[in-house]
């Protein structure tokens, strides 16, 4: 079952790369795009200061 999910995934990754022809950044700002239309809240946790609080 494991390796059929596994092979879809690659599958999905495979044709996206094709689409945007290996181009990360390509695809990057296609995304960019994508999360300003429709009604979605997008949560962005890397403006929380983030600190480490003392174990004992």
């Amino acid at each position: 079952m494991a390796d059929e999910i596994i092979k879809e995934l690659w599958k999905i990754k495979d044709g996206i790369a094709k689409e945007y022809d290996c181009d990360v950044k390509a695809f990057v700002n296609y995304l960019r795009t994508k999360k300003h239309e429709g009604d979605l809240q997008v949560v962005d946790l890397r403006s929380k200061n983030q600190t480490a609080e003392p174990v004992g």
